[in-house]
């Protein structure tokens, strides 16, 4: 767990300051300063906060050992003695430990990157080969290394690694002559991209030198993202018929005719109205709406037109190829603030059937500064989904409607729901396979693990990242996509770096989204930086005020509230939420918790029955055992011993 001894205030992207304890994201962004927990930037003690400077491991007495990852590799121990691997993979996976966040991967991460071009069987076999020969080399201290059935990790408390040792004497990169893993020469095009994106980070690490003030996203080291499986490690994904050419599956056409004959959803948006401003008025006009077309396509995957496409036979395709409503944005420039409405009429006669507005400081606004306003983006796309799943009323609009009628089933989270949406989807794969659609198939299996439907869920994982590595080879710019898979690999993995990698390219391409602000607070929330994990809560509390799984937000917010121990929070956003799901077991984990914490055992023993009821057998150990993250941080043991006080039984 990280601890944080000093307080700073930051903004969230649309300027909305908020007071967080912690570190600030330095050179190396978000993913570094909030969740390595390696990292001197990030580490700070007691000592420190009085000026006594970073607490160096090296003083610590339980014989660490030096890892050199500048030049060639090296692992020696406190005495000295190489003890570092002969075989070049073995070599390189103690680096990908070393450098990932905590020191852990899974092995199907570790599997895809070092040897991908092998069958499933031959890459655990060789992997099993590599650890076996880096316990021998490291002999008596073989625990420096530890593995399951499927994770691997280091004993980062006995590690210290020289560019930890370079960070602390903020020398800039042209003081270091040395490549980070110099000569390590793999031969597998995975493990090559992996290296090749390391050492941008690490010299831009470098280069930088600075924290910033600013909670925003960095940006992403460019990089061929076309390149096949260059977002995910290699596994196999589901064989799923697929129509039309391969041009029209990746989305490059968004009129494209399925094979049924039938034309997909498009939406108009009409150009806006601006009244009292000039050009930087317009220019913010075009961006804001841009945004929403991002929002639409993205999270109801429908087509967007301003009206200026052409089509065959336009008359009589008409009724085919577009809804019978548009949006329009208005923008009112009035001295030092701007009106911004949104409106969503009929097509052909501008009969209303919504409409909101959202007044922000003209400043904020015209330097893309869009606060809360972006909560009318959110806004709008729920009222779209409404409406599309109300006139979903033959077989072509129930093809089109597939993805909304199952994205509301999986928040009705119930067994049968969640097997229903599923069906759904996959039957939206047959008629158009789409990238958010494996997102949510990838997504539903975190709940049938997380809620325990199935007693081996080892199946079920593996789905779960073959369906995510489907997601993102069909669009890697889709936001949905991006969120709902760094969730998979936050929660199933905890592989924290990787997964906020993208959510915060996930937030630069549609910042008006609340699940993926949602997600990356449970992100804190598992890394044990349950503070970080409230103020984002509150952010998403904010977009997604009217949307209509706002129980979800109010869930993490419940989470995040009670394992930084404001208990009083976490029981309003609990049970709030309760009234939408009132069998939701992780809620009422943390209710049963909370209330104890409370010294309310009344509370706490109702809710901890009400939790033994839909999850029969509950137990401390069993919980435990289920695999959930974020038990071992300081959070996790705030809800364990909540769960105790309430009267859970250890086994």
């Amino acid at each position: 767990m990280l601890q944080f001894d000093y307080r700073k205030s930051i903004d969230l992207p649309f300027g909305i300051p908020i007071s967080l304890p912690g570190c600030l994201p330095g050179a190396a962004g978000m993913a570094d300063w909030s969740l390595d927990a390696r990292s001197s930037t990030c580490q700070t003690s007691a000592s420190e906060a009085t000026g006594a400077g970073p607490v160096d491991r090296m003083k610590k007495g339980h014989d660490p050992f030096r890892m050199f990852l500048l030049g060639p590799f090296a692992l020696v121990d406190a005495e000295g003695r190489s003890v570092t691997p002969k075989s070049k993979k073995a070599q390189a996976l103690l680096a990908m430990l070393a450098l990932s966040a905590r020191g852990s991967r899974s092995r199907i991460w570790l599997r895809d990157k070092l040897w991908s071009d092998r069958s499933d069987d031959q890459a655990a076999a060789s992997l099993r080969q590599a650890l076996l020969d880096i316990h021998k080399t490291l002999g008596s201290a073989r625990d420096l290394l530890i593995a399951d059935k499927n994770t691997v990790w280091l004993d980062m408390d006995r590690l210290v690694l020289d560019t930890e040792l370079v960070v602390r004497t903020n020398r800039s990169a042209d003081q270091i002559t040395d490549e980070l893993l110099e000569g390590i020469d793999i031969r597998d095009p995975e493990f090559e991209d992996w290296l090749t994106l390391e050492r941008q980070n690490w010299y831009s690490r470098l280069n930088v030198g600075e924290v910033h003030d600013v909670f925003e996203p960095r940006q992403q080291p460019s990089r061929d993202i076309a390149k096949h499986s260059a977002l995910l490690p290699l596994t196999g994904a589901p064989d799923v018929p697929r129509h039309g050419k391969p041009a029209e599956i990746a989305g490059s056409n968004p009129y494209r005719q399925p094979a049924d004959g039938d034309w997909q959803w498009v939406m108009v948006l009409q150009p806006p109205i601006v009244v009292g401003v000039g050009e930087g008025g317009q220019i913010a006009a075009t961006r804001f709406q841009n945004l929403i077309a991002k929002a639409i396509t993205d999270g109801l995957a429908i087509g967007v037109s301003d009206l200026s496409f052409t089509l065959p036979d336009i008359e009589e395709s008409e009724q085919r190829i577009s809804l019978p409503i548009c949006l329009q944005l208005r923008l009112t420039f009035d001295g030092d603030m701007v009106m911004i409405e949104l409106v969503m009429k009929h097509l052909i006669n501008n009969r209303i059937h919504w409409l909101s507005s959202q007044a922000i400081s003209r400043t904020q606004f015209e330097r893309g500064e869009f606060g809360t306003a972006a909560a009318l983006i959110s806004q709008a796309v729920d009222q779209l989904a409404y409406f599309l799943e109300t006139q979903a009323n033959d077989r072509r609009l129930s093809q089109d409607g597939l993805l909304i009628d199952a994205v509301n089933a999986i928040f009705r989270l119930s067994r049968s729901d969640l097997d229903n949406a599923e069906r759904r989807l996959e039957e939206q794969i047959q008629y158009q396979p789409r990238s958010s659609t494996f997102a949510w198939l990838s997504f539903i299996r975190t709940f049938q693990v997380g809620q325990r439907f199935n007693a081996l869920d080892a199946h079920l994982i593996e789905e779960a990242q073959a369906y995510a590595r489907k997601a993102l080879e069909l669009d890697p710019q889709n936001s949905v996509s991006l969120a709902l898979v760094g969730h998979v690999h936050s929660f199933l993995f905890g592989e924290y770096d990787y997964a906020a990698n993208l959510f915060e390219k996930s937030i630069r391409l549609n910042p008006a989204l609340p699940l993926s602000w949602d997600l990356y607070a449970m992100l804190h929330c598992y890394a044990g930086q349950p503070d970080k994990a409230v103020a984002m809560a509150r952010w998403v509390q904010e977009l997604g005020v009217y949307s209509p799984h706002k129980y979800y937000f109010d869930t993490t917010k419940c989470i995040a509230a009670a394992l930084a121990g404001d208990h009083a929070a976490a029981i309003a956003a609990g049970e709030e939420a309760l009234r939408a799901r009132p069998n939701f077991n992780s809620l009422l984990r943390y209710l049963a918790s909370s209330h104890a914490h409370s010294n309310n055992l009344g509370g706490a023993r109702h809710y901890l029955q009400r939790l033994q009821a839909v999850e029969g057998g509950f137990s401390i150990n069993a919980f435990r055992g289920s695999g959930y993250p974020l038990l071992d941080t300081g959070g996790g043991q705030i809800l364990i011993d909540g769960l105790l006080k309430a009267g859970a039984k250890l086994r």
